[in-house]
């Protein structure tokens, strides 16, 4: 070989780097040694790992083979020429390196199953809104998603009464209130567990400003499928809010309400408004 890295020493049978060991990116001519039996003659010194005794080229702590960070000059150990050099792929799938390798790769596949919706990290996504008893699109000729659309219009109503502008549909709170609600039908009627003040209090990161938002139920007077129509049973529902008064503020720009039917007659409704 007539080049070899100035850095680990590899030899190249051309002037063409970088280095297929290290990358390094300047050969210089390789200068052939002999062991001292055949040519008697001195030899160039080594750096020995004097933990280890791992020979390198040059004095470039720490030793690649324990880490040792004091290397010492001597005649090399022909027996052991093989081992000079710099980092090989042996060295970097050392057990130390491996368990890195390992973890950084569950990291980044927990990531982007995350990302993609496949599992929810804490504070990363939202979880899905869970199944609750009873009726939550539909009942009887009643569709809930209009009960839902008069009760918006019977507080921009109210809002119009005390000279404040309408409030919009906002699909994060819409999100939420659902969510919540979900959670309250399956906590009470069936065998969910029970919502945490962290789940209550989640509705803080869809506002600008502080929110309003509750939950509450109401017992229908007679089946909820008797109901003339939609508006009806809205209007019901939003007199039996006792916060509707507190939703007026003129700061107040985004609406999000969820309904849902339970056994017997029982809704329940959360709204938030922020």
């Amino acid at each position: 070989m007539e080049w070899r890295c100035t850095w680990c020493g590899k030899p190249h049978e051309e002037n063409d780097p970088p280095c297929d060991n290290c990358g390094h990116n300047k050969f210089e001519r390789a200068v052939e040694q002999m062991a001292p039996e055949t040519n008697g003659g001195p030899t160039e010194p080594v750096w020995v790992c004097a933990e280890c005794g791992r020979q390198h080229t040059k004095n470039s702590p720490p030793c690649k083979r324990c880490g040792h960070v004091h290397l010492e000059k001597r005649q090399p150990d022909w027996e052991e020429f093989e081992d000079i050099g710099g980092t090989s792929y042996r060295d970097v799938l050392e057990p130390r390196y491996v368990v890195g390798y390992v973890l950084a790769a569950i990291l980044g596949i927990t990531l982007l199953l995350a990302y993609t919706g496949v599992i929810t990290l804490p504070g990363m996504g939202r979880p899905p809104i869970p199944d609750a008893p009873g009726e939550g699109e539909q009942v009887g000729a009643l569709s809930l998603s209009d009960v839902e659309a008069s009760y918006v219009e019977q507080l921009n109503e109210r809002r119009d009464a005390a000279g404040v502008a309408p409030l919009s549909n906002d699909s994060d709170l819409e999100w939420y209130t659902a969510y919540v609600n979900k959670r309250i039908v399956a906590n009470v009627t069936g065998d969910g567990p029970p919502l945490t003040q962290q789940d209550v209090d989640r509705v803080g990161e869809y506002c600008q400003r502080q929110p309003v938002a509750d939950h509450y139920s109401v017992f229908a007077t007679g089946p909820v499928e008797d109901f003339e129509n939609e508006s009806a049973l809205a209007t019901t529902l939003f007199e039996s809010w006792d916060g509707r008064d507190e939703a007026l503020a003129e700061s107040q720009t985004q609406v999000g309400v969820d309904v849902h039917v339970a056994q017997n007659d029982r809704v329940f409704v959360t709204v938030a408004v922020c």
